[in-house]
């Protein structure tokens, strides 16, 4: 299993793209986003996307030139087509977009559609939580990979939200997970590594549970997570990102391909003075953090610090990659005449 520095992989990567035709602004910018997933242990956003991303690109399905067009628009709404761009750039300027409404008055809600992979979904969210306001971000998927509750079929995706929320001496919080048992893309990784799922994620195409990944993409489908509740939230996510927006959703006939993306931004001065708010915040993950701990736990966690660990970790070690997920990015490189400087 290679392992890289996170310099090293938005530099070859950065240059795959450029090769590939994208601008070098937006090449540098999605290989960014899709390193810092790697980094903060969302492996399944980070480059194991690279090739995907650029078959899509060769199949006219991303635009890396186009624009954000506005569609609608109020003092505290907006709608807007990304027309196929790279969802990690149109999902970046909703947000910008989302941000700016939410200081003039204090509440934005921003729809995206016609939007690219947007990959994960906490990186925009804590965007809105580190200058100080709440951010929530969901989106729906393609893929129709998702059981729903009382039901077998591939009827649904396994469509994700993310909500952050700014902290004093801490850092935010930060809630990032897809509404199935798991998001594809894990499984994805788990495939990639040659190694088996938790048991309950999966069910193969004969409808019995399996822990071998493989399955899924052999008729298999992925479970909602936490039966019914997950099951609900998968279609709010869908009913939000997918008919709200008019990108469509994933399990009807207009649906495409790509991202609904529905973005929320919450000013907290609106409520109560910001330091105010971060302090009870602080005091409430002193709470929940000085409380005993169950077996075969250090510490509790709020969520968004196995992440940050994670990152601390991979900036000390590397980045470790699947062995064919290197050789994936091996391959394209050599493909459009890209140096590998990484030995």
């Amino acid at each position: 299993m290679p392992t890289c520095t996170a310099g090293q992989l938005r530099s070859l990567t950065s240059r795959i793209f450029q090769a590939a035709g994208v601008p070098e602004e937006i090449a540098t910018k999605v290989s960014s986003s899709l390193v810092e997933s790697d980094l903060m242990g969302h492996d399944s956003h980070g480059v194991i996307r690279v090739a995907q991303y650029l078959r899509d690109l060769r199949r006219g399905m991303v635009d890396p030139r186009a624009e954000l067009q506005v569609l609608k628009e109020t003092p505290t709404t907006a709608l807007l087509d990304a027309h196929w761009q790279f969802g990690q750039i149109a999902a970046a300027g909703g947000m910008a977009i989302a941000i700016e409404k939410a200081r003039e008055s204090h509440l934005a809600a921003v729809g995206i559609e016609r939007c690219y992979h947007i990959g994960r979904l906490g990186e925009y969210a804590l965007t809105a939580a580190e200058q100080g306001f709440v951010g929530m971000v969901l989106c729906n998927t393609g893929g129709r990979t998702v059981a729903p509750f009382g039901g077998v079929g591939r009827t649904l995706s396994p469509n994700p939200m993310s909500y952050a929320v700014p902290a004093g001496r801490r850092k935010p919080f930060l809630l990032d997970f897809a509404t199935s048992m798991c998001a594809e893309g894990k499984v994805r990784v788990a495939r990639a590594a040659g190694k088996e799922i938790p048991p309950g994620w999966l069910l193969d195409k004969d409808r019995r549970p399996t822990t071998n990944p493989a399955d899924l993409y052999d008729g298999g489908v992925i479970l909602p997570m936490g039966g019914h509740k997950g099951y609900a939230l998968c279609l709010l996510l869908d009913m939000l990102g997918g008919a709200l927006t008019g990108h469509g959703c994933a399990c009807l006939p207009e649906y495409e391909r790509g991202n609904g993306v529905f973005m929320m931004v919450v000013d907290v001065e609106a409520f109560r003075p910001l330091e105010q708010f971060q302090d009870t915040v602080d005091r409430l993950f002193d709470e929940v953090k000085a409380g005993p701990t169950a077996p075969g736990f250090a510490e509790v966690l709020i969520p968004g610090e196995p992440e940050l660990q994670t990152k601390e970790e991979r900036e000390r070690q590397g980045i470790p990659l699947p062995e064919s997920t290197w050789q994936d990015i091996v391959r394209e490189a050599g493909q459009l005449g890209v140096e590998i400087d990484i030995h």
